[in-house]
Formats: C-alpha cells, sequence, structure tokens
C-alpha cells in the first residue's frame, strides 16, 4: 500500500508476484515493485509504503524485508519509508538491522538456515 501523509490517504495498493520457472529470478517481492512504483509516480518522495500480509483469521501480521529489499531500500533511500504492522496492529520500520534471507535463495542455493 502507498500512502501520502501530506493528503491523508491510500494513493494505490499492490502485492507481490511469482515469477515462472523461465525467469533468473522466483519472485519480485513486494518492496520491490513499491519502491519501482514510487521512483516513477511519486516526484515529490512524500509516499510511505506499508507491507503486511494475513494471518489464517485474516489479520495482519508483521512481514520485514529480506537482505535484498533492505540493500533496494538503501539504494534508493527507502529505508526510512518503508514499514509493516505488528501484532497490536502498531505500526513499526520493516527494515531491521539482520535481516534473514529470501526462502527461495535458500532452497535454490540450498543453504543451511
Amino acid at each position: 500500500m502507498f500512502y501520502d501523509p501530506k493528503k491523508k490517504r491510500i494513493v494505490d495498493y499492490g502485492s507481490s508476484r511469482p515469477c515462472g520457472s523461465n525467469m533468473n529470478r522466483f519472485s519480485i517481492h513486494a518492496e520491490q515493485k513499491a519502491i519501482e512504483y514510487c521512483r516513477k509516480n511519486d516526484k515529490r518522495n512524500r509516499y510511505q509504503i506499508y507491507i503486511s500480509r494475513y494471518n489464517k483469521k485474516g489479520h495482519h501480521k508483521p512481514t520485514m524485508c529480506c537482505s535484498a529489499c533492505k540493500l533496494l531500500a538503501q539504494k534508493y533511500n527507502y529505508e526510512n519509508r518503508i514499514f509493516t504492522v505488528n501484532e497490536n496492529q502498531e505500526i513499526i520500520e520493516a527494515i531491521t538491522d539482520n535481516p534473514s534471507i529470501s526462502l527461495a535463495y535458500i532452497i535454490k542455493y540450498d543453504m543451511k538456515i
């Protein structure tokens, strides 16, 4: 979800998507798509990005950025503008100091968790 704090409204929303087996990546993360959207449509750099998932009961659960998404956010100076919602429905930053590696890359390269 892309939020404009000045106008206090949701500008747009999207989701991550899987790629086919003939692609060089497994999926495009929601953070990647969000940063791409903001770079094209947010000329004043004021949009905030909110990332979350739903649990089986339909409630929000927190989603933290993986290491690749953290690097992408740092490259384009979005590290202070990506947020998630925790179990108590509080807004927290989605980028952590020690992000995990994406599950698809762990499976592809047979890494140890």
